[in-house]
């Protein structure tokens, strides 16, 4: 059973992502009202090396050698990524396998860090939040570490895209009633026309029920209306925008088991269809061990009709 890598993942923006997670399970500098996993378990800011990195690149390697070549591979997972001090050297590694471009998914939090910064320059695409440019509307959504200061991030994440020479792609998660104000989207909307190197935005919402009841999702129309005001340089896309289903079928040269079921809905909730794309398997394969970790309580289907981890396999 895999230990770091996951997937490949059904991505809205990156198609079919191997992804790779560097922390244990909510390992996270913040605590965000929006996440769509669970409570922060290890609230920290600090630094570690907390998985032995070549044992993650053994078994990255061992991994992309069952499968097809993915899109991506993305340095993602249950927790904040730039938490690991081993980062860079995984990165670099990553590059020399020459299989796919890596991507790093960060909520930002660290981007102040010169040295954070520097190793985030291997990668070939990052994908950063931010989702308010307000010091007690970014309290109030990610519940930081108290050590952590928005006006410090903001010029972190400046200086990184003025000087990245890949792409940046800026996730803003719209919390209606919290950050879509005029006053908040006109903040983010200055401070993005600020910087020169960015390549897109997302709006993101709750597409998926959080852990908080307090954020509710934004619709459609309210994304359109967040993207207008922004008024932006830069390509504006939304969450109801792409597919959730990867356009080609992944390819694996053993057959799909529960193990990989339960890695990849820890991660992110996945519906049949995208089961079966992206473990390349049938719908008789992929209903048959859906069942059987349904027997056992492992998974539950929501109200959308995807598969997610029941809560107490979370826990574990």
């Amino acid at each position: 059973m895999r230990t770091f890598v996951f997937g490949p993942v059904p991505s809205r923006r990156l198609g079919i992502s191997l992804g790779v997670d560097l922390t244990p399970t909510k390992t996270c500098s913040f605590d965000c009202l929006y996440c769509q996993l669970s409570k922060t378990s290890f609230h920290t800011s600090t630094r570690s090396e907390f998985c032995d990195p070549d044992a993650v690149l053994l078994e990255l390697k061992e991994t992309l050698a069952e499968i097809a070549q993915p899109d991506w591979i993305t340095i993602s997972g249950t927790g904040e990524p730039t938490l690991h001090s081993g980062l860079g050297y995984i990165l670099a590694e990553i590059k020399k396998l020459g299989n796919a471009p890596a991507c790093v998914i960060t909520n930002s939090s660290l981007m102040y860090l010169p040295e954070v910064r520097n190793e985030l320059m291997l990668a070939d695409r990052l994908l950063p939040t931010l989702t308010t440019v307000n010091e007690l509307t970014f309290k109030k959504i990610h519940r930081p570490t108290t050590d952590l200061k928005l006006d410090d991030i903001l010029d972190g994440l400046r200086r990184f895209i003025n000087e990245f020479t890949g792409a940046v792609e800026i996730e803003i998660f719209v919390c209606p009633g919290i950050n879509d104000s005029d006053a908040e989207i006109d903040g983010l909307g200055n401070y993005l026309n600020s910087l020169d190197g960015l390549e897109s935005v997302y709006l993101n919402t709750a597409v998926r029920v959080p852990i908080d009841s307090e954020i509710r999702t934004a619709d459609q129309n309210r994304l359109n209306r967040f993207r207008e005001r922004l008024k932006l340089k830069v390509p504006i896309s939304t969450a109801f925008e792409h597919s959730l289903v990867p356009p080609k079928i992944s390819s694996w040269n053993r057959p799909a088991v529960s193990s990989d079921i339960l890695k990849l809905l820890l991660r992110h909730p996945c519906s049949e269809e995208q089961l079966e794309k992206v473990l390349g398997s049938s719908n008789e394969k992929i209903l048959k061990l859906l069942a059987e970790l349904d027997r056992q309580r492992l998974i539950k289907k929501e109200a959308n009709g995807c598969w997610s981890l029941a809560v107490e396999e979370q826990k574990q």
